[in-house]
């Protein structure tokens, strides 16, 4: 059942919301609210509200987020500024120090949008927040917030000894050891609104494995906290700023410099004030630099599958932080990088003695090999299959690997890869499995012969693949951005 609330009270809420709805023009919004549902599939954005209307929670902090929900999706600007009145009362009533700053940063971003003054909402905001955010809040409320931009890039340096024949991939490794924070993306780890998953508390303390959500990033985090006792720490109500068209986060300085994707930041989940974004739903590496630095964090764990993210992740591994991105179509990107950090894309992790290791599954290759090697067509979903092209195309413009490139057409269809390999008589496959349709003729494939190995891309988020290497552990490696030569 729906949280009760005494009737005076719903009346009251009601009632102000009404009025300040009605009151002075509405802000435009700096966001397509719009935009995002144009990418997704007919009668969804119907479907979600649907089921937001009947859920269920005890949590009024929740209850109030599933209402702002629920009007940002439909469109609904009054229960939206209801939904306000609720989070402004919360920031009155919380007791917990991250809840009670969610609740006060809501009331502010959704102020104008409501008519209200900003100005205050901003200043209360400011006193719930840490020393960075508040200076931040206390400018947007007095009016001269003027934001620090700055660019990233990504340098790289790959240079095999002359006369190697022979290369390793997948020795990289990341240890993680018990009290370690990991900073985590807080969409499929802790929560994922578009897939009804919206229960998760914003507390100070650490997600407890039974709090994370059961697929992509959250089941690997599953599997850290199964082998380690790490802290896991999702990055909620990150700042973005808006500049040439593009949205970006902060680094460790506060210069706003990542960006973040478009469709992350037309989220619903959203709050947004001008130019200013707070990002609750946070996706990406790009998104967590500045929280992985003010945390202390030895691991960040968040999505890579766009170059703009494994710029953030090169920034994080030169600060000697360690990142793991399982979605890894862009690793080729960093191939050869140079930092104190380490990065990891599509890796299995395991518990060894005392810690987690992430990583660490070597696997020699000779350049004489030919590599049989998936592509496909930029474009939707089936773009992500491009992943092992991308890197071995890197790698090979340093090495004379000879390369057999298959395109697919649609998931499932890894035979057309492992029945290259047979006629060619190649051991050596570069694919990405995510359904068991991809599973099974590579599971066939490496049974067959312990000489043929399959290096995996984008492979880790999903179960039928992540199988494949606790099944053959010196056949299967992943995309390592620091290949060894021999």
């Amino acid at each position: 059942m729906p949280v009760r609330m005494p009737h005076r009270f719903r009346a009251w809420l009601l009632l102000s919301a009404l009025a300040t709805a009605s009151c002075a023009p509405r802000v435009a919004p700096s966001i397509c609210t719009a935009c995002f549902w144009e990418h997704q599939p007919p009668g969804f954005r119907e479907e979600l509200v649907r089921f937001y209307r009947g859920y269920a929670t005890d949590d009024p902090l929740i209850a109030a987020e599933r209402d702002r929900l629920v009007a940002r999706v439909a469109g609904e600007d009054a229960a939206l500024c209801e939904a306000r009145a609720r989070f402004e009362s919360l920031a009155d009533s919380e007791s917990e120090p991250s809840r009670r700053l969610l609740a006060a940063e809501t009331a502010a971003f959704d102020a104008a949008a409501c008519g209200v003054d900003p100005e205050p909402a901003f200043l209360r905001a400011a006193d719930a927040a840490d020393p960075r955010k508040a200076a931040i809040y206390r400018t947007v409320a007095g009016g001269s917030f003027r934001p620090r931009f700055g660019s990233a890039s990504i340098a790289t340096r790959l240079d095999p000894p002359r006369g190697t024949t022979s290369y390793v991939l997948g020795a990289s490794a990341i240890r993680v050891d018990t009290g370690d924070v990991v900073v985590v993306q807080a969409e499929r780890t802790v929560r994922d609104w578009l897939s009804y998953q919206l229960r998760w508390n914003p507390a100070d303390a650490p997600a407890p494995a039974g709090a994370l959500i059961g697929w992509h990033e959250g089941a690997r985090l599953s599997d850290l906290l199964g082998a380690v006792e790490a802290k896991v720490e999702p990055a909620v109500g990150v700042l973005a700023a808006f500049r040439d068209g593009r949205w970006l986060a902060p680094d460790a300085d506060g210069v706003f410099r990542f960006e973040v994707l478009e469709d992350k930041v037309q989220y619903p989940t959203t709050r947004v004030h001008g130019g200013l974004a707070l990002l609750v739903d946070t996706h990406g590496v790009s998104a967590l630099v500045e929280a992985a630095a003010r945390r202390e964090a030895s691991l960040v764990v968040a999505c890579g599958d766009h170059p703009e993210k494994m710029k953030a992740a090169l920034a994080l591994a030169r600060s000697g932080r360690d990142v793991w991105f399982p979605c890894d179509r862009f690793v080729g990107d960093v191939l050869g990088y140079e930092a104190p950090g380490t990065l990891l894309g599509s890796a299995p992790v395991r518990r060894e003695g005392d810690h987690a290791v992430i990583g660490d599954r070597p696997v020699r290759f000779e350049v004489a090999e030919t590599v049989v090697v998936e592509d496909a067509a930029p474009r939707g979903d089936l773009r992500y299959y491009d992943a092992p092209a991308r890197y071995f195309r890197a790698l090979a413009a340093k090495l004379p690997i000879p390369l057999q490139f298959v395109e697919v057409d649609g998931p499932g269809q890894a035979a057309k890869v492992v029945d290259r390999a047979l006629a060619l008589g190649a051991d050596v496959i570069a694919i990405r499995v995510e359904t068991a349709e991809d599973a099974a003729p590579v599971r066939a494939w490496l049974s067959g012969s312990p000489r043929r190995r399959a290096v995996l891309f984008h492979t880790a988020p999903y179960a039928p693949g992540y199988a494949l290497f606790g099944e053959f552990p010196k056949q299967t490696t992943s995309g390592d951005p620091r290949p060894e030569f021999d």
